[in-house]
């Protein structure tokens, strides 16, 4: 029995053997396999917007050698190809009054696109009355992401609201209740957010100015006095304040993709988002900026 298993054993070892020589043979010449895992999709990111003489400027990155196109409702503005470290730069003739809603889609893979999530706005002062001190206001320009706070690059105010060092930026809100402060600082520490002087949250100033605070469910539709304070151990250090109105659908006529409303000292754009949904953002003018008013 025992030498019964050995020649059991030597047989199968044998089929082995020759299994494995056969599929060597077989494969020898094979090329390798290649790897079919997609591979991650890197975000198209923004670095920065300007407008000069007549062209608006704007840099970022994506994939490399990739075709990166720009469109703003519907209407493509460029085309062009990112670098091979993926850095992209573009100019865009504008005229004085143009709105535009500029969407950033790369072709990677078999030209499969890609939407970045990040959306540059530039939007044009209206008709001005002749009451407004600055009769030639620069155009609002500002990069929105839904669910992040809005980044300025250019105000019509020429400025964002400051004081002591602190200063307002964007507030960003949506239908459901949640809302966005942001804004920045000369000093690092804490912010603390009120709302008609009740304090609803803090948060701290990240390493390179920036703060910003999400509160959900937090304001009702009306009107409020929006301060950002920095705290220290001994109270508050400085403080800038902004009047501030949440609209509602009911503000102004909800079917349209885009609708701006002009506040003398304040603007406020509500838009779409794919998918469904509006999302608000306001920009603010400092106590001492002249009014800009709508004819």
């Amino acid at each position: 029995m025992f030498l019964t298993g050995l020649a059991l054993a030597a047989v199968l070892l044998l089929i082995v053997q020759l299994s494995q020589s056969v599929r060597h043979q077989f494969f020898e010449d094979e090329a390798p396999v290649e790897d079919t895992q997609p591979q991650t999709v890197r975000p198209v990111l923004i670095d920065s917007v300007s407008e000069n003489a007549g062209n608006l400027n704007i840099r970022g990155t994506s994939h490399p050698d990739v075709q990166v196109v720009f469109q703003s409702f519907g209407e493509v503005l460029a085309e062009i190809t990112s670098s091979e470290d993926g850095e992209w730069d573009v100019d865009l003739p504008v005229a004085k009054d143009d709105t535009l809603q500029i969407r950033i889609i790369e072709k990677v893979t078999d030209d499969i696109p890609v939407m970045a999530d990040e959306t540059v706005f530039r939007i044009p002062a209206p008709q001005l009355d002749a009451a407004s001190v600055d009769q030639n206001p620069q155009a609002l320009i500002f990069v929105a992401v839904p669910g992040k706070p809005s980044s300025i690059f250019q105000s019509p105010f020429r400025g964002l609201p400051t004081s002591g060092g602190i200063s307002m930026g964007s507030i960003d809100y949506d239908e459901s209740g949640g809302v966005i402060f942001s804004g920045t600082s000369e000093n690092p520490g804490r912010i603390r957010v009120f709302a008609n002087n009740m304090a609803i949250g803090e948060q701290t100033v990240d390493d390179i100015g920036r703060w910003y605070f999400i509160a959900p469910d937090t304001l009702p539709a009306g009107e409020f006095d929006i301060g950002a304070a920095h705290m220290t151990e001994n109270g508050i250090l400085s403080q800038v304040t902004v009047p501030f109105e949440r609209l509602t659908l009911a503000s102004g006529d909800a079917t349209k993709s885009l609708e701006i409303f002009y506040f003398p000292y304040s603007w406020q754009i509500r838009r779409q988002l794919i998918g469904g949904g509006h999302q608000y953002t306001a920009v603010f003018a400092s106590k001492d900026t002249p009014p800009i008013i709508q004819q």
